[in-house]
C-alpha cells in the first residue's frame, strides 16, 4: 500500500493538472502540507488514523462540510458527522456543478459497494474540479 504523503502527493498532482489557478476559492481549500493538528479545531473529527492526512476540503459553515483525507471522505451535514472509506466508493454523480449562478455549492452523491449514497459538498464553478479529482484520484489510488 502507498504511504499517506504519497497519496495525497498524486491527489495533489491530479487537482493541480485539471483545475484552473489561482486556488483561492470562496468554499474549497487544498492542503499541501497541512497536518490534522493543524486544522482539528475547525473540523472535531475524531475518527482518523495518525498517518491520515488532509487532501481538500469544502466548507460550507462549522455545520456543512465535506473533508477528504488520504483514506477516507467525511462529510458534516446539518452537524452530523458520517464518513466513507475510500475503498467503499464504487461509483459517483456530481449532480449540476457548472454555470451555477444562484448557489455556491451543490451536493454530490458517492455510491457504496453496498448500494447506499454517501452525500458530499462541492463548491460550484471553477473550484469543483479540486473535490472531485481529489474524490477520483483517491478511489483510483486505493482501489
Amino acid at each position: 500500500m502507498k504511504s499517506d504523503k504519497s497519496i495525497r502527493n498524486i491527489c495533489l498532482a491530479a487537482i493541480k493538472r485539471r483545475s484552473s489557478r489561482p486556488f483561492d476559492f470562496q468554499l474549497t481549500k487544498i492542503f499541501e502540507s497541512t497536518t490534522f493538528d493543524d486544522i482539528e479545531d475547525a473540523f472535531r473529527i475524531t475518527r482518523v488514523n495518525k498517518e491520515e492526512l488532509p487532501i481538500s476540503q469544502t466548507f460550507i459553515d462549522e455545520n456543512n462540510w465535506t473533508l477528504v483525507t488520504t483514506r477516507q471522505i467525511i462529510t458534516s451535514k446539518q452537524g452530523i458527522q458520517e464518513s466513507i472509506q475510500a475503498t467503499e466508493v464504487k461509483s459517483w454523480h456530481w449532480n449540476d456543478f457548472k454555470g451555477y449562478d444562484k448557489t455556491s455549492y451543490t451536493l454530490g452523491e458517492l455510491h457504496r459497494n453496498g448500494g447506499s449514497d454517501f452525500e458530499v459538498f462541492i463548491e460550484t464553478g471553477r473550484a469543483s474540479m479540486v473535490s472531485i479529482y481529489a474524490i477520483m484520484t483517491l478511489v483510483g489510488q486505493l482501489a
